[in-house]
């Protein structure tokens, strides 16, 4: 590759991790969302493993076929193993969808491609007006972002990371950052914090017994009372949206960054890699 085109690859890089920088030091100082926070802790291990991949389709740009390397039994066992994540993510994935679609619960968003609110009759009879239209107001923010299916690519994204310890924690941290974020959203809409507290409540002991799906993920436990201590707090104020358009910038950027390292350089970093040889 030319050395010219390779040093713009590096300079872009270097553009997008200071843009990242800045963005992260305005998002501290605004109080960054905590939903947007939660996400990268989630998906950071996956863009590790796609920086890598990208170095290594670099190194396969400037491979002859066939490759000038032997792969030993050791790389072959890690990519059976990589193979078998994969299928069990999947395998998951597809079951998920069908519990999604068989959802019972008494106040949630279903459906992928056009997401919808569903109310059961028990929680009509329960709440009142108002605690019915807040908690219609978290769901509509639910709807507005298509969660759902972000849910589903969350856990899609969850799996494709076993066995790596932390990973249900900072999946479950996302949830309920992601429901935080809705309850936000749902109070800028105009409904009470204190009747949106009510609506969880009454939801939460409806479902009480009820399976966990894509389609009402209210929290559970200490998340449900941390929402509501959040709801009641006298001096709660809406998180701002974080600078995610920066944070796609500089990945995009890394990336990109790891395709030119790996066309100049991947040759020398694979055939050290233990396992390979001529």
């Amino acid at each position: 590759m030319d050395p010219e085109a390779v040093l713009v690859i590096v300079a872009a890089a270097l553009f997008g991790v200071v843009v990242w920088l800045v963005a992260l030091a305005m998002g501290r100082a605004q109080h960054r969302a905590l939903e947007h926070r939660a996400w990268w802790r989630l998906v950071f291990p996956l863009f590790s493993g796609l920086v890598m991949i990208a170095f290594l389709v670099g190194w396969a740009i400037q491979e002859p076929d066939p490759a000038d390397e032997r792969v030993g039994l050791a790389l072959g066992l890690v990519a059976v193993v990589t193979g078998l994540i994969t299928l069990r993510a999947i395998v998951r994935s597809v079951t998920a969808l069908r519990l999604s679609s068989d959802a019972q619960v008494p106040l949630g968003t279903v459906g992928f491609v056009k997401p919808r609110v569903i109310v059961s009759e028990a929680l009509r009879r329960i709440a009142s007006r108002e605690i019915l239209a807040a908690g219609l107001a978290h769901e509509a923010a639910h709807v507005e972002h298509r969660d759902p299916l972000r849910i589903w690519v969350a856990q899609l994204a969850a799996d494709l990371q076993w066995p790596i310890p932390g990973t249900a924690r900072r999946f479950s941290a996302w949830l309920l950052a992601l429901e935080a974020q809705r309850d936000d959203e749902a109070v800028a809409s105009g409904v009470a914090p204190e009747d949106l507290a009510e609506a969880i409540l009454i939801a939460a002991r409806l479902q009480r017994g009820a399976p966990v799906t894509a389609a009402n993920v209210l929290g559970a436990g200490d998340g449900i009372a941390w929402r509501v201590r959040r709801l009641l707090a006298t001096d709660r104020s809406v998180v701002p949206v974080s600078h995610a358009a920066a944070m796609w910038i500089s990945c995009t950027a890394v990336v990109i960054a790891a395709v030119g390292l790996g066309i100049s350089y991947g040759d020398a970093v694979v055939g050290s890699l233990p396992g390979i040889g001529p």
